[in-house]
């Protein structure tokens, strides 16, 4: 399986930019910052685009512009424009089911009430590769959800994953140049010894 596609859920808007939600889009932008990709808007799909380069690879990096909720539609006009399929994605977004510093890969599953991937299961199908990145459980039960993830990152949650995203973008590199077994095993691996 090759990828052409790194795309990764957010909220626009500088109020967003250090929320929980917008994980995805700290981790690709830090990828994007790596390699000295530079960001363009593509106003005629809604988002934000870099080109990279992994070894052989070229690789589109993905923001849809919408709001989270609507990250689905951007995401196909693009793909669809440039024909490629939703295998070749990979969409990088929040989860609370891992603590801040983890990240994990998998192919498929459901949205787990996540309305961003929702979107994109809605539009695309589900045949794209997930890179979930940890934000952490609500703190208290009674939390609403959109509180939770649209509440600004703790500085302590935010140092563990700032410290974390060599990791975060290599797991990425060896999905690219390697297959999702190989960049699985690293971000388990790399996981465990948090």
């Amino acid at each position: 399986m090759s990828f052409s596609v790194i795309a990764a859920l957010g909220n626009p808007g500088p109020e967003y930019i250090s929320t929980r939600h917008n994980a995805g889009w700290i981790l690709l932008d830090a990828l994007a910052q790596k390699v000295g990709a530079v960001w363009k808007e593509e106003k005629r799909f809604s988002v934000s685009v870099a080109k990279v380069t992994f070894g052989n690879s070229s690789v589109f990096l993905v923001k849809p512009q919408s709001f989270m909720n609507e990250s689905g539609l951007p995401l196909t006009q693009f793909l669809h424009f440039h024909q490629i399929p939703v295998s070749d994605v990979v969409i990088c977004y929040d989860d609370i089911a891992f603590e801040p510093g983890l990240m994990r890969l998998a192919q498929g599953g459901s949205d787990a009430g996540h309305n961003g991937v929702a979107s994109c299961i809605q539009h695309l199908g589900n045949d794209f590769t997930r890179a979930r990145v940890g934000i952490g459980p609500k703190k208290h039960p009674a939390q609403d959800l959109a509180d939770h993830v649209l509440g600004k990152i703790p500085d302590d949650d935010i140092a563990r994953i700032r410290q974390s995203l060599p990791d975060f973008i290599h797991g990425l590199e060896i999905l690219i140049s390697q297959g999702l077994p190989a960049a699985q095993n690293f971000t388990n691996r790399k996981n465990h010894s948090l």
